[in-house]
């Protein structure tokens, strides 16, 4: 039945407990009316419940907050630091920036001297490691090799014999399914093999782009048993696809990375010419036992060749069916006399930077920007390429870090030409738009539709054979594991200096544009911000000498800023579509700062979040999906909507204002939505409960808002179809199902 409550009533009730009726200022204007507590009741009726409440609880009981609302003054909006991080490009010298002088990494003079080649210079703090050549031949190398090592070249013993380590054990303990995907990591083109880390998307986009694999498929033996096996190999873009076909824009990019920009490894690895894993001992020496002169590689066909190969004493165990991939003598370079039939051919065959790894993180950096739905997933398979690296013997840690470390500095470079950002966005605009219309055809946004579960998931092994086609799958689709794996092989938990660590983040010139599509609605001043508040510490091996590139965490920047150490607003227009339309932050996020959200975007907090700032709503809606996604400061509602979304409730230490706009709690059974540790200031607005996944009975009451002092009233409330009875109290508002 409706209860009907009217103002004189909730006048004469109050006096009758002998205490003076003074209402809150904002409802002294309401009209005489009634409340029913009927599914969506709105307006006067829910405020003239309040009267009825704040009236009745005075008499029996405690009189000291009956009517203290009507001295509380509304909160002012949270104001921040006053001012928004700015990070400035590092000051460097020629040959740096990178983001300028990239191209001398092609240049057939400048890429051998090491004073004039960027990628190299950040390479170089290998030498703090390992230094096998002079500083004269790092300022005049060339692609025959070091005639000669220097004496002692273990700089720092401790870091190199960790990095042996780290091979030495994975190479030990890798499984059947770890050393299959190592061998085709290494066999297939890298353009193909990463292509998987589009998840359930993967063979759409082999159908729709051409990309293909045309490697021998060998049987599971010949990878984990047969020394003597000749793996097929190709690495070229064709294996990306078609740049004619349906999502042909994307191949254009991943050429533009890979072949139209200073991708290669080469220069850097005849610089440094360090030793790979295979050659060395468990300490990282060298202990050269001569040469093998009949070693036999049969091919899956048959046919068989025999090679000289060089051989050493070592605890690394490469992949059986990739002891033929091993760097043989070549005659020509005998003919050269680079080296002999009896003496090592490795000046040929330097391991830092990872070649290989390079090459995966270069596509798999295309492929994200292209379709950022998948950008975290395809980075953390670029990732796994590397750690593929060193599964199959051929490289260590160092290696693969110097590898993902030019990525970086190449397509950063490559997003910076005209020419090729222009390309860049036709590869996102046929993704959001191919993709998009599939997803749509599913009842799904895209990025539900790139994260829906694939079944009767392939494997790499298909009985007796390998799988060498890439294939639907959910591999990288745990986000906090994608973040661990990617921020451990960021450093491979190689030693850290104490005396170094500490040190500011560097945001390197250029770095910005590898998130354009991922945070397409920050400015680049702010995407700068972002990778300065997720960089990793300084201190780790060859890192520092990066100038902040090795410090990037790409994967943990896709989530949002790392802490707000000044003002962030976050202006996102939902008519763009994508993430411009909906998003989520689900970084750790501290800092001083204050978050104004603008635009009519939907953008979620998901992290254990402290910042201290406050946070500001003015448009669009801004939803917390855990108990402190809102930091340690005010929230103030403007206009557009919060949503409250979590498990338990949501913790305000400060003041909660609505003043205007929308406030949704998604409701949960645990009684309690939102607590306040000061002030709930309400001065209308609507209040929206959402019951979805609950079938609440009769009587059951939820404390909606608690905090020190509740003020004021909602303008008008929607249940959907719950009947609930609203109750406001001096500190708390309470809902209690009819």
């Amino acid at each position: 039945m409706a209860k009907a409550v009217t103002f004189a009533k909730a006048s004469a009730a109050f006096l009758s407990c002998g205490k003076k009726f003074n209402p809150i200022p904002s409802l002294i204007s309401e009209p005489f009316m009634t409340f029913h507590s009927l599914p969506g009741a709105r307006s006067g009726g829910l405020m003239l419940a309040a009267v009825a409440a704040l009236a009745l609880s005075g008499c029996g009981g405690s009189s000291s907050d009956s009517d203290s609302s009507s001295d509380v003054g509304k909160p002012e909006q949270p104001v921040g630091t006053g001012s928004e991080l700015m990070v400035a490009t590092p000051s460097v010298a020629y040959p740096l920036p990178a983001s300028r002088y990239a191209e001398n990494n092609a240049d057939d003079t400048l890429r051998w001297i090491i004073g004039d080649n960027p990628v190299a210079k950040l390479l170089s703090g290998i030498n703090d490691i390992w230094k096998g050549t002079s500083d004269g031949y790092q300022s005049a190398a060339s692609g025959s090799g070091p005639d000669s090592y220097l004496t002692n070249p273990i700089i720092n013993a401790e870091v190199w014999a960790a990095n042996m380590q780290y091979v030495i054990d994975v190479t030990h303990e890798r499984s059947d399914e770890q050393a299959v995907l190592a061998f085709l990591d290494d066999s297939r083109s890298k353009n193909y093999s990463v292509i998987d880390g589009y998840g359930p998307l993967t063979e759409a986009y082999v159908e729709n782009s051409g990309a293909y694999v045309d490697i021998p498929v060998p049987t599971t033996a010949q990878v984990l048993e047969d020394e003597h096996y000749q793996p097929g190999s190709n690495d070229n873009i064709v294996f990306a696809g078609d740049q004619a076909s349906t999502l042909g824009e994307v191949v254009t990019l991943v050429d533009a990375f890979r072949q139209r920009s200073p991708a290669s490894t080469n220069a850097s690895k005849y610089i440094f010419s360090t030793p790979r894993p295979w050659r060395m001992t468990d300490s990282g020496e060298i202990d050269f036992l001569g040469t093998v002169k009949d070693y036999t590689c049969v091919d899956s066909a048959g046919n068989s060749e025999m090679r000289t190969v060089d051989s050493y004493i070592t605890s690394v165990k490469v992949v059986p069916g990739l002891m033929c991939a091993r760097r043989a003598h070549s005659t020509g370079d005998h003919d050269k006399g680079l080296y002999t039939e009896d003496t090592e051919n490795r000046r040929k065959d330097g391991g830092y930077p990872s070649g290989h790894t390079n090459a995966g993180y270069l596509a798999a950096m295309a492929y994200a920007y292209a379709l950022p739905q998948r950008y975290s997933e395809m980075l953390t398979r670029g990732s796994q390429l590397g750690e593929s690296r060193i599964m199959a013997g051929m490289h260590s840690p160092l290696d693969v870090i110097g590898g993902r470390v030019q990525s970086m500095i190449v397509a950063s470079y490559a997003l910076n030409q005209p020419a090729i950002l222009d390309q860049a966005t036709a590869a996102y605009q046929r993704t959001q738009q191919f993709f998009g219309d599939l997803a749509e055809a599913e009842g799904m946004d895209l990025y539900q539709y790139a994260h829906r579960p694939v079944t009767d998931q392939a494997e790499l092994i298909d009985g007796a054979n390998v799988r060498t086609e890439v294939y639907d799958n959910n591999l990288y689709d745990d986000r906090e594991a994608n973040k661990e794996a990617y921020r451990f092989r960021m450093t491979y938990g190689l030693p850290q200096d104490p005396s170094k660590a500490g040190q500011d983040p560097i945001v390197p010139e250029g770095a910005e544009a590898l998130l354009a599509t991922r945070l397409p609605y920050l400015t680049g001043e702010q995407r700068r911000a972002v990778l300065y508040t997720t960089s990793i510490d300084s201190g780790y091996p060859v890192l520092d000498a990066t100038n902040g590139w090795g410090r990037l965490d790409l994967v943990t920047a896709a989530d949002g800023y790392g802490a707000f150490l000044g003002d962030v607003t976050v202006t996102m227009d939902a008519s763009l579509g994508g993430f411009n339309a909906r998003d989520s932050w689900q970084n750790d996020i501290s800092g001083a700062g204050r978050l104004l959200k603008e635009g009519d975007g939907y953008l979620a907090l998901t992290g254990e979040n402290t910042y201290s700032g406050g946070t500001l709503v003015q448009d669009g809606t801004l939803a917390a999906l855990s108990p402190s996604a809102f930091g340690s400061g005010d929230v103030y509602v403007d206009e557009g909507s919060v949503l409250v979304d979590v498990e338990g409730a949501l913790a305000v230490p400060g003041n909660l204002t609505v003043d205007g706009g929308a406030l949704t709690l998604r409701m949960d059974d645990d009684q309690s939505q939102l607590t306040v540790g000061e002030t709930v200031y309400i001065d209308g607005g609507t209040l929206v409960l959402d019951f979805q996944t609950l079938a609440p009975q009769s009587g059951v009451e939820f404390t909606l808002l608690s905090g020190a002092v509740v003020a004021g009233t909602f303008d008008a409330v929607d249940a959907g179809d719950v009947a609930v009875e609203l109750v406001y109290t001096p500190t708390s508002v309470i809902a209690t199902i009819q």
